[in-house]
């Protein structure tokens, strides 16, 4: 499609925003006027189907907790328009009942400049736009980021957001961090085109919609050049909000127009900007021993699982929520066996086991483990229980978050956190990925404090925190899969009482 059409489509579409937005300026299908710019790439789409020789395509099913694969063939170009697809896969593709699309530059890529696509929304899709310095044989070498322009969401909702990657030092894996935004628009985003866009440089990255800049992050570290990407993702629980089957999507698509790329030539004046985001790393808040380990230590519940049939859970252990069990502990990928013929305690996404105490514990509390969690994933959360109605169905479900929460600590990528109400989650540690570790932490319920120790006999101390809120006495403990990949392992857990000689 020639500039010259695509400004006669966009009209329209600068009309109908004029309408909601009283005397907004029309579209401008091009880069930012502040600067000289030069176009280094497009596709206007304006062939029989895409162009192979310029972007690569997904072919597979995603990852196992996703419900659909991305297919070359959910790329259709059509008068000018590509169309990603959303197909229900009569029969199963790929292990998937649906299907969508992702594509990317194949050998374009580009440090710095303005990145544009006249884009449509798929209704329930994640509508994907976006910038990528990935990790592997492509660019074994970092720095590694991802720019997403936009990730949308019906009606309105746009998602503007920089993933990247830190290596602390001393340290053989990076941490993930992140920096989002999400902003609504003032029309709804799949019943019209409309502009998006980010213009990066070695100061700022810059977010666009309709011409307009709606973000401006300082640059932590993206100095490389990225491959451009566009991509679509069902959003089942979008549905399930709505009370919308998921037939629903079944034909839906994403449409862009084209993507443009253009570099900077020259600056011609100073942009008039939103105020400049900084994104702070966090980091870990270290805090001396609060909780004396020492006294008369009375062995309230020790547990191996050797015991205990396959697929079932040791006696006075309750699911809370999915189907935690027992498994025989095999390699498998990066995860290796803990000891042979070994069972484990295995929590898969969501699910939740709790054991309660025969009587509270109201003074300090020794909780002992080994444990094996998903690689830079969110994983294992470790609560003390305050008191609930377990017959009550919702409250059991929720009973790591009910009554008086105590100790509440997850496993956030190569972090140990804890989650207080006036400070959010807090990192306090850091633990090893893709290995067994040993876990010991002394917690003060009347004082609503622990202490974090590791190392082969947990007697390192690492660091500690604070409970969420004041617990009267801990009802129990328990162990849930707080993430949305991969599996938990638990293995030889013992919690005792602490009570002074």
């Amino acid at each position: 499609m020639s500039l010259a059409l695509a400004n006669c489509f966009i009209a329209p579409c600068a009309l109908a925003l004029l309408v909601v937005t009283v005397l907004a300026p029309p579209l401008r299908a091009e880069p930012p006027t502040h600067a000289e710019w030069e176009l280094t790439f497009q596709d206007e789409f304006n062939g029989s189907g895409v162009d192979w020789k310029v972007w690569e395509s997904e072919n597979g099913p995603r990852g196992a907790a996703k419900i659909e694969g991305r297919w070359p063939e959910n790329n259709v170009v059509k008068d000018g328009i590509l169309y990603q697809i959303t197909k229900k896969e009569k029969p199963p593709r790929g292990g998937r009942d649906w299907s969508a699309a992702h594509i990317w530059t194949r050998e374009f890529t580009q440090q710095y400049g303005y990145f544009e696509a006249r884009m449509r929304y798929g209704r329930y899709l994640n509508n994907a736009f976006w910038l990528v310095r990935p990790r592997g044989k492509k660019f074994p070498d970092p720095p590694h980021f991802e720019i997403d322009i936009n990730e949308g969401h019906m009606p309105r909702e746009m998602a503007m957001t920089l993933h990247f990657y830190i290596q602390p030092e001393g340290e053989t894996l990076a941490d993930l961090h992140s920096s989002s935004r999400r902003w609504d628009a003032p029309v709804d985003l799949d019943k019209d085109f409309h502009l998006y866009a980010v213009e990066w440089n070695e100061r700022e990255v810059i977010w666009y919609f309709d011409g307009k800049p709606v973000r401006c992050l300082k640059n932590p570290i993206c100095h490389a050049p990225a491959d451009v990407r566009l991509s679509t993702v069902i959003m089942p629980k979008q549905l399930e909000r709505d009370g919308v089957s998921l037939d629903t999507v079944d034909g839906v698509s994403m449409a862009v127009d084209w993507v443009r790329v253009y570099r900077k030539k020259q600056d011609l004046h100073p942009p008039k900007l939103p105020p400049l985001e900084v994104y702070n790393v966090p980091k870990i808040v270290e805090r001396p021993r609060q909780v004396a380990d020492a006294g008369k230590k009375t062995e309230l519940f020790r547990e191996d699982f050797e015991s205990v049939a396959p697929g079932a859970l040791p006696p006075s252990w309750e699911v809370g929520n999915g189907k935690p069990a027992v498994v025989a502990d095999t390699a498998s990928g990066a995860k290796k066996s803990l000891a042979l013929k070994n069972k484990v305690l295995k929590l898969n996404p969501d699910a939740y086991v709790f054991r309660l105490f025969d009587t509270p514990v109201k003074d300090r509390l020794e909780v002992e483990f080994d444990y094996y969690t998903p690689v830079q994933q969110p994983g294992l959360l470790v609560v003390t229980l305050g008191n609930f109605d377990k017959t009550n169905a919702d409250k059991r479900k929720l009973s790591y978050y009910t009554g008086d929460v105590g100790a509440y600590i997850h496993w956030m990528q190569t972090f140990l956190c804890f989650h207080a109400e006036p400070e959010k989650w807090v990192r306090f540690a850091r633990w090893k990925q893709a290995v067994w570790n040993h876990a010991r932490f002394v917690l003060d319920v009347g004082k609503g404090v622990f202490d974090y120790h590791a190392g082969p006999d947990a007697t390192e101390f690492k660091g500690g925190g604070v409970f969420r809120h004041r617990q009267k006495a801990a009802h129990g403990i328990g162990l849930r899969h707080h993430g949305v990949v991969g599996s938990v392992y638990l293995d030889n857990i013992v919690v005792r009482a602490l009570t002074a000689e």
